[in-house]
C-alpha cells in the first residue's frame, strides 16, 4: 500500500525536479537563441565555431552521463542532483562574463554539460520509483520542463539581445544566479530517498554493481535501438534547436523570413513547444489509460512520435511564408510530444526497477554522443551551403529513429518487457 506521505510527496518531488529541468533547458537555449548576437559581440569567430561549442556540450553530457548513472545507483540521488544543479548553474552564470570563443567553450560547453548529465538519470529514477500507475503522466510532466524552459529563455534571450550589443549576458546572468538559489531549494524539500530493492524477501543487495546494471542495458536489444533512435532524436532537434533562429533571421534570398532578433528566437520554438504539450498531454494520458491491456503502447508512441516529425521538419524550411513555416513546426513539435511521453517510460519497459538509473546513465551517452556531431556539421553546411537545406536535410535522422524502434517493437520487445509489483518502496523488476 502506498502510505499517505507518499502519495503527497510523490507530486512535490515532481514539481521540485520539474523545475530543475526547466532551469536546465533554459540554460540550453539561452545559447541557441543569443547565439547571433554572440557573435556580433564576440567577432573573428565562424559559424562552424559556435556549433563545436554546441556539439563540446553534447560530447560532455554524453561521456560523463553513464558516470552520473552509477553515481545515481550507488549513491543518494538527492545529492546528485543537487551537485549537478550548483554545477550547471555556476557556469552558466559564469558564462555571462566570458570574452571569448575558448570561455565560451569551456564554460557552457564542458563544465555546463558535465553538470547537466548528472542530474537526468536521478531524477527519472526517482519518479519511476514513486510513480507507477500514473508513471507516464509523471514523466510528461517532468519533460513539460523542456518545453516551458526554452519557450521563456528565448523570448527572454531574444528580448535582453534587443537593449544593447552585449544584452545577451543579462540572460545568462539571470537564468544562472536563479539556478544557484534554486540549489538551495532542493537542499531542503527533497527527501534523501534510499534507493530500490529489488526483492526483500529473497534477499537481494540493495544497489546493483555497474556490471550487473551495464549488462541489464546492453543484453537488452530493444534497449539499445531505443538508444540509437534517442540519438537519431537528439542529433536532428540540436540542429533545430540551434540554428532555427539565425535562419529565421536571414533574408528570403537565403529561404529565411528576415525576422528581428526577438521574433526569431520565440517563432523558432514556440508553434513548436505548443504542439508538443497537446501531443505529450495527449500520448501521455493514452499511454497510461492503456499500459495494462497493451504493453507495447510506449513503444507504440515513440514510433507515432518520430514518424510523424520527419516529413514535417524536411518541410518546414520550404514552405513559401512564415505562417506556413509555424503550421509545419507545429506539427513537427506534436510528433515531438508523442515521442518525449515515452521518452523514458519506454526504456523502463525493458530495464528492471533496480538498474533504471545506470540504464538511463547508457541511454542519454549513446544519445547524446550519436547527435553531439550534430551542430558543428550543420554550422559547416550553413556558413558553405544554406541552413535551410541542412535543416531539411537533417529530417532524415527521425526517419531513421522511427525504424529502429519499429524493429525493436517487431522482433525484440515480447521478449525484453520486464513485469514489477505496485509499490513504491519495494519495488520489483522481473527480467526475463
Amino acid at each position: 500500500m502506498e502510505k499517505q506521505g507518499d502519495a503527497t510527496y510523490k507530486w512535490v518531488m515532481l514539481g521540485f525536479l520539474t523545475v530543475t529541468y526547466f532551469l536546465m533547458h533554459a540554460t540550453r537555449q539561452v545559447f541557441n537563441a543569443s547565439l547571433p548576437d554572440i557573435k556580433a559581440s564576440l567577432p573573428g569567430t565562424s559559424d562552424a565555431e559556435w556549433g563545436f561549442t554546441r556539439s563540446a556540450f553534447l560530447f560532455a553530457y554524453g561521456l560523463v552521463v553513464p558516470i552520473a548513472g552509477i553515481a545515481a545507483d550507488m549513491l543518494r540521488r538527492k545529492w546528485v542532483v543537487v551537485a549537478g544543479a550548483l554545477l550547471f548553474s555556476a557556469s552558466v552564470l559564469a558564462t555571462g562574463f566570458v570574452d571569448g570563443f575558448v570561455g565560451m567553450l569551456v564554460m557552457y560547453g564542458l563544465l555546463n554539460g558535465i553538470g547537466q548529465c548528472m542530474i537526468p538519470a536521478s531524477a527519472s529514477s526517482l519518479i519511476a520509483q514513486y510513480h507507477q500507475e500514473t508513471r507516464s503522466t509523471a514523466l510528461s510532466i517532468y519533460q513539460t520542463g523542456l518545453y516551458f524552459g526554452i519557450i521563456l529563455s528565448s523570448a527572454l534571450a531574444g528580448w535582453f539581445g534587443s537593449l544593447a550589443s552585449d544584452g545577451w549576458r543579462y540572460a545568462f546572468w539571470g537564468f544562472g544566479a536563479l539556478g544557484v538559489i534554486w540549489t538551495f531549494a532542493l537542499c531542503v524539500f527533497l527527501r534523501d530517498t534510499p534507493p530500490l530493492v529489488q526483492n526483500r524477501r529473497e534477499g537481494d543487495a540493495e544497489r546493483a554493481s555497474f556490471k550487473e546494471a551495464a549488462l541489464a542495458m546492453v543484453s537488452k536489444p530493444s534497449a539499445l535501438l531505443l538508444t540509437f533512435a534517442f540519438g537519431m532524436l537528439v542529433f536532428g532537434s540540436n540542429c533545430f534547436r540551434t540554428f532555427l533562429p539565425l535562419f529565421m533571421r536571414q533574408g528570403p534570398e537565403l529561404g529565411g523570413y528576415a525576422l528581428s532578433p526577438a521574433s526569431a528566437a520565440l517563432h523558432s520554438v514556440v508553434w513548436f513547444y505548443i504542439g508538443s504539450f497537446i501531443g505529450i498531454g495527449a500520448g501521455a494520458r493514452l499511454s497510461d489509460r492503456l499500459a495494462h491491456r497493451f504493453p507495447a503502447i510506449r513503444i507504440n508512441m515513440l514510433i507515432i512520435g518520430l514518424a510523424l516529425s520527419a516529413p514535417a521538419m524536411a518541410a518546414m524550411v520550404y514552405m513559401p511564408n512564415l505562417w506556413l513555416c509555424c503550421l509545419m513546426t507545429f506539427i513537427f513539435g506534436l510528433g515531438g510530444g508523442f515521442f518525449d511521453c515515452s521518452l523514458y517510460s519506454g526504456l523502463f519497459e525493458v530495464v528492471a526497477p533496480r538498474y533504471r538509473a545506470a540504464a538511463m546513465g547508457v541511454y542519454l551517452c549513446g544519445a547524446f554522443l550519436i547527435g553531439c556531431p550534430a551542430t558543428a556539421v550543420l554550422g559547416y553546411v550553413g556558413q558553405h551551403f544554406s541552413y535551410q537545406h541542412g535543416i531539411a536535410m537533417f529530417g532524415a535522422t527521425y526517419a531513421i529513429g522511427a525504424v529502429a524502434v519499429l524493429v525493436a517493437r517487431i522482433f525484440f520487445f515480447r521478449r525484453d518487457c520486464v513485469t514489477e509489483i505496485s509499490t513504491p518502496g519495494t519495488v520489483s523488476g522481473k527480467q526475463p
